[in-house]
C-alpha cells in the first residue's frame, strides 16, 4: 500500500469512528456505497476524485486532509484532563485512548467513581472484556452476582458480555479500565 492510500484508509476510519458512525451511516450520509467505503478504509481501492470529495464534504474537511500523511511521533502523550469526557452521575471519567489493534479495538479509560456509587453497566457485546486496575480506594466490580472487592493496587479482568456492576463504599475510587472489543467480522457494524 502506498503512503497516501494508507493515510486515506486511516484518516477516513478515524473520522468515521470519532463521529460515532457505522459504515452504513457514513454510506447514507455521503452517498457512497458501503462496499466502496469498506475498501477505502482497508486501503484496497484507488477511489475516484468524486468519492474523495463526497467523503471530505461529509466530514467538512478538505480532500488534502483525507490523504495527508501525518508525521507520527514515536511517543503519544495524553495529559490529565485530556480525552473524551464520559462522566455521569456515578463517576468522572475520560476515554484516554481508543485504538484499533489487529482484529479488535482497545479503549483506555481513567475514571474516578464517587463515594456511594452503584452503577450497573449493560453488556458491551460478545467477546468484550474489561481489565481494571485500582489506583486509589476500593470498589466492588464484576458480572452481576460474581462481584469481587478490589483495593488500591489490585487488578481484575472479566468478560463484559453481560450486565456488570461498579459499587463503591464510603470513599471515591480512582481506577484505570482497559476495554477490549473484538471485531466480529470484517463487515460487522
Amino acid at each position: 500500500m502506498n503512503g497516501h492510500v494508507e493515510a486515506l484508509a486511516e484518516n477516513v476510519r478515524q473520522l468515521r469512528e470519532s463521529h460515532g458512525l457505522s459504515l452504513s451511516q457514513l454510506s447514507e450520509r455521503s452517498g457512497i456505497a458501503k462496499a466502496t467505503l469498506f475498501k477505502v478504509e482497508r486501503g484496497r481501492t484507488n477511489p475516484t476524485l468524486e468519492t474523495l470529495v463526497s467523503i471530505a464534504d461529509t466530514f467538512d474537511v478538505s480532500v488534502n486532509t483525507l490523504i495527508a500523511v501525518e508525521p507520527r511521533s514515536e511517543i503519544e502523550v495524553v495529559r490529565p484532563g485530556e480525552g473524551v469526557d464520559i462522566s455521569d452521575d456515578s463517576s468522572v471519567g475520560r476515554v484516554v485512548r481508543n485504538q484499533v489493534i489487529g482484529s479488535g479495538t482497545l479503549e483506555l479509560h481513567h475514571q474516578i467513581f464517587r463515594a456511594g456509587s452503584n452503577e450497573t453497566s449493560p453488556s458491551h457485546g460478545p467477546g468484550a472484556r474489561e481489565h481494571v486496575i485500582v489506583q486509589r480506594g476500593s470498589i466492588r466490580i464484576g458480572p452481576v452476582g460474581e462481584e469481587v472487592l478490589l483495593e488500591a493496587g489490585d487488578y481484575a479482568t472479566y468478560l463484559a458480555n453481560r450486565t456488570h456492576r461498579w459499587q463503591t463504599g464510603d470513599e471515591e475510587t480512582e481506577l484505570w479500565i482497559v476495554h477490549t472489543f473484538p471485531r466480529l467480522s470484517p463487515t460487522a457494524e
